[in-house]
């Protein structure tokens, strides 16, 4: 792996050269606030510039972590192409730049309206180019016919842009949909959940309407102009730049206006007017045009991943993995996101973990695994199951650590952490985190809130492999994904007393006489190369 000249310098200079003593006690005991506070710092540090798997601090962040396991006595995982074993694997990537090919162009009865500024635009997906595509309003977008609600019915958008307001309907202060339907659609988030509806009715582009909690937040929302997209190459080939079928841009502000200009509608009104004469309808002497056009370089990332063998010799096939994304975002606004609770806290957890493990090895093999990519794609984990170290059939377990170190508003005072996606499989293993949870660190847990957010980590990778697989969630917090995501934010108290929580389930999961894993993977569900991660904007 290619890193900077300096690494070795700058690594020796934080006192990598091995653990300090652990404290008397517990393994347990070993996974400590103060060394979890150093590992949060070093990886959420401006010298690593948000761990993009592309960028130097990426690589800077992998050796970190292989350093640490080296020191802990956790054994490399993989081979590299001579044989020797080594902590990282390889995982081919894409690097794809998407510009502006001809400009956005409206077309109307009062002629073309060319915007030169994109300061209202942001290219949230890619997609073919449009010329002189017809407009179509579909409200909020949701299909919800149990509820009561359909935007898509009877619309036709074959081959049309389709123009849609964020969020979902409200009628006097309070939700039209049921309120944990209506907080599915909240946010840029909930555009994914309206992607399967419009799917089936092929637009060629989406836009977005942004609300004005988004205005305030626009510098840092998701542009893939000016800024590279990491795709995943299976295989490992050279790359291709597929064309998704369609494009998804959010828009605000006068360029919001210039669309609905003219027409007999206008829902840029609803905030004060209310749904009174809501409706969708086909724009009337309104077209648009955009070319997109998007070029392509292939690289290599690495994920990084530690072992420790079991001591009985009927259970090495019976391994049991915990993991955590390594990788975070390049700058927003110009400035650094670090990314210390997504996922610098998880990845303290994972190595700490490691450390308490390979101190006192469990019956069964533990897989400690630092995966590339989870913010583009989760490429890191679909290839690390694409060409696992061990058997994909021998993986009975995913522990996912992914942010554990903050609480969103409605956690409050509780602190409750977020366990997501534990009993889909293997309803046992939400009972053992649960149980565990009882005997041990006694910390508040929540189990139902974000199920919807199975699809947001890497474990949905795992699941769809038929492994059962649980993942540990912070929530959406106001400093999720944005330059305020920093290590002096970070509950300490509680990355340590989850990393506990979770070194006392993989011990439970190491131990036991039984494996938790069904005897077969399901019969449905995402796998190999083409797995499918969480829900997108995206109408690919």
């Amino acid at each position: 792996m290619r890193v900077l000249a300096a690494m070795a310098v700058v690594i020796s200079t934080v006192g990598l050269q091995g653990p300090s003593a652990p404290p008397a006690g517990t393994p347990a005991d070993s996974i400590t606030r103060e060394e979890l506070r150093d590992h949060v710092h070093f990886l959420a540090s401006d010298f690593l510039g948000g761990r993009r798997p592309d960028d130097p601090g990426y690589a800077i962040a992998a050796e970190y972590a292989a350093s640490q396991f080296r020191a802990a006595g956790v054994r490399p995982a993989f081979r590299d192409a001579g044989g020797a074993p080594t902590y990282f694997q390889k995982v081919p990537m894409m690097k794809v730049v998407t510009t502006i090919d001809s400009p956005l162009t409206l077309s109307g009865a009062g002629g073309d309206k060319v915007i030169e500024a994109l300061d209202d635009f942001r290219l949230m997906s890619r997609g073919p180019s449009l010329t002189d595509s017809p407009l179509v309003f579909i409200g909020y977008g949701i299909s919800e016919p149990d509820h009561g609600w359909d935007d898509i019915k009877g619309l036709d958008l074959k081959g049309k842009v389709a123009v849609m307001l964020l969020g979902a309907p409200s009628r006097n202060g309070k939700p039209v949909l049921p309120e944990a339907v209506h907080a599915a659609y909240e946010g840029i988030p909930g555009i994914g959940r309206r992607t399967p509806a419009l799917r089936q009715n092929r637009p060629d582009g989406l836009i977005v309407i942004v609300d004005g909690g988004y205005v305030d937040a626009w510098d840092i929302l998701p542009n893939v102009l000016g800024q590279p997209q990491l795709v995943y190459r299976p295989g490992g080939g050279p790359g291709r730049v597929a064309v998704p079928p369609a494009a998804v841009a959010i828009v605000k502000g006068a360029l919001a206006e210039a669309i609905f200009d003219g027409q007999d509608y206008n829902p840029l009104l609803i905030p004060t007017r209310g749904l009174a004469g809501y409706k969708t309808f086909e724009f009337k002497d309104k077209r648009l045009s955009l070319g997109i056009r998007a070029t392509a370089e292939d690289f290599e990332t690495v994920n990084v991943a530690g072992l420790v063998p079991g001591t009985d010799p009927a259970l090495a096939n019976q391994v049991v993995t915990v993991g955590a994304h390594l990788d975070h975002l390049p700058p927003a606004g110009g400035q650094i996101r670090n990314g210390a609770d997504d996922n610098a806290s998880g990845c303290a957890g994972v190595i700490e973990i490691a450390e308490a493990v390979a101190s006192a090895p469990l019956r069964r093999p533990a897989l400690f695994c630092l995966f590339t990519g989870e913010e583009s794609g989760m490429a890191g984990s679909k290839h690390f199951l694409n060409a696992p170290p061990v058997p994909a059939a021998d993986i009975i377990v995913n522990l996912c650590l992914d942010m554990i170190g903050r609480s969103d508003e409605k956690a409050g005072t509780t602190r409750t952490h977020y366990v997501i996606g534990s009993g889909r499989i293997a309803p046992e293993l939400k009972a053992i985190i649960a149980d565990v949870n009882v005997k041990t660190v006694r910390w508040p847990l929540d189990f139902e809130s974000m199920e919807g957010a199975i699809g947001g980590s890497d474990s949905f990778i795992f699941h769809g492999q038929g492994i059962p697989a649980a993942f540990l969630f912070s929530g959406r917090h106001e400093d999720l994904h944005a330059p305020t995501d920093d290590a002096d934010k970070i509950d300490y108290e509680k990355v340590q007393r989850l990393s506990q929580l979770i070194y006392a389930v993989t011990v439970e999961l190491g131990v036991r006489n039984t494996s938790i894993r069904p005897a077969a993977p399901p019969e449905k569900g995402p796998s190999g190369p083409g797995i499918k991660a969480r829900p997108s904007p995206s109408l690919s």
